[in-house]
């Protein structure tokens, strides 16, 4: 399981609004957890978000992804994609660290 601060779907809209990194994940998910451990400290600069604990959150990530509940799912308001490969991680780490800049 993430050791991530966690935070709701009404977290999220605020920090998308404030132009932060928004990442939608569940437990249990392989591709959650290597972005977790790929992020290392970075990741405490974006807003995770368990979508099975949030079912505002659930249904925000299906509309995402024509209707699939698919995690991580990475969310800035202006843009989203799903993070399932190196490259995808990759361009998770630049855009959570542009948001410190």
């Amino acid at each position: 399981m993430l050791e991530r601060q966690q935070a709701t779907q009404e977290d999220a809209r605020k920090v998308q609004e404030d132009g932060g990194v928004v990442i939608y994940w569940r437990p249990g998910c392989p591709f959650c957890e290597r972005l977790d451990s790929s992020l290392g400290d970075l990741g405490n600069h974006a807003t995770w978000v368990n979508i099975w604990e949030d079912p505002q959150a659930e249904t925000h990530v299906k509309s995402l992804n024509d209707g699939n509940a698919v995690v991580p799912t990475l969310d800035t308001g202006d843009m989203h994609f799903v993070v399932a490969d190196r490259q995808a991680r990759e361009k998770a780490a630049t855009l959570i660290r542009n948001t410190l800049s």
